[in-house]
């Protein structure tokens, strides 16, 4: 009697565990198909947490729910995907991140490698798209904090590098600026980013040329000569041969005449069309050396004010040119 009690209890056990098993299939099938529907609808964030319910329902009852289960688990990462580009598009830019981080996960998770690298080249986007936007709006720590994180998830972004650029300049920190310009023509370079390349060329190039400027009106050679060799370092073309000229007349000024020849004759090159000054400053280099017969050739090419009085003097008076 005993014998026959334990195996009437064994049976009624497999029994309830059939039952059971067939009761949580059917459940697999019923949050598959609500998905669906609801994807239909285009109620995607409801149909993603259909399906996940589905994946994991199907989990626990095992190969009878296989098929269930790979259907959904190749549907989920788009999905996902599909909200967070709905959030972006309503620049409702926080909410797309977190979106899109749970876009990499579930694309880990199920194994799709293209959805996850969606994902991941949009997040720094949309990062720089924020920084960008506190930068407009003169909010430049919360700007610097975004392209930051930018950059922490694309090291390349020469962009993000060159909106930090342009904060640090308005900031008036230097060291900063010139850093993240010059890593912005680095980055822009390494990856054919010509737009930002060039921006952070002309923004640097442009302060280097300016402070050189300013050092020169106060009669810093050695600081203005400094800052234009910054200037042609960074080989913006629009600056260039200015620097070059302007790098003639310092060493002119320190009576340094070979360098200043030097500098002339690259000057002459890169700006034939603006030469007054070049040539003046070439003949007062080769005057300097005593070299009459190249300083009279070059200031009688002068045809121009500011610099037309003074070439005369030197053809007329100190020279005495033929």
């Amino acid at each position: 009697m005993k014998c026959i009690r334990l195996l009437s209890i064994a049976i009624a056990l497999f029994g309830i565990t059939i039952v059971g098993t067939a009761q949580t299939l059917q459940e697999v099938v019923d949050a598959r198909n609500k998905g669906s529907e609801l994807m239909a609808a285009g109620n995607i964030e409801q149909a993603i947490i259909e399906f996940e319910k589905c994946v994991d329902l199907a989990r626990q009852v095992g190969e009878d729910a296989e098929d269930h289960s790979m259907l959904v688990e190749s549907a989920l990462p788009n999905l996902y995907l599909q909200v967070a580009t709905k959030l972006n598009s309503a620049k409702d830019y926080p909410a797309a991140v977190k979106a899109l981080e749970a876009t990499v996960a579930a694309a880990e998770k199920y194994k799709n490698a293209d959805v996850k690298e969606k994902a991941e080249k949009t997040i720094p986007q949309i990062f720089y798209v924020m920084g960008v936007a506190d930068y407009s709006a003169q909010k430049y720590e919360d700007a610097i904090e975004n392209l930051d994180l930018a950059i922490a998830r694309d090291p390349g972004m020469a962009g993000a590098y060159f909106i930090k650029g342009v904060i640090y300049q308005t900031l008036k920190d230097e060291p900063k600026m010139e850093e993240n310009y010059q890593l912005a023509i680095e980055k822009g370079t390494a990856n054919g980013d010509v737009a930002n390349t060039q921006k952070a060329r002309a923004q640097l190039s442009k302060f280097y040329y300016n402070t050189g400027i300013l050092a020169q009106r106060a009669q810093k050679w050695d600081e203005a000569i400094a800052a234009y060799l910054k200037t042609i370092e960074v080989d913006n073309e629009t600056e260039k041969g200015d620097a070059y000229y302007r790098l003639a007349s310092c060493f002119n000024s320190k009576k340094n005449w070979d360098s200043a020849i030097v500098n002339g004759e690259k000057s002459l090159e890169l700006n034939p069309k603006s030469t007054d000054g070049i040539y003046y400053e070439l003949g007062t280099a080769y005057a300097g050396k005593n070299n009459t017969a190249k300083a009279c050739e070059y200031f009688k090419k002068v045809e121009n004010e500011p610099f037309l009085k003074g070439a005369k003097y030197q053809i007329e008076t100190a020279l005495k040119c033929k």
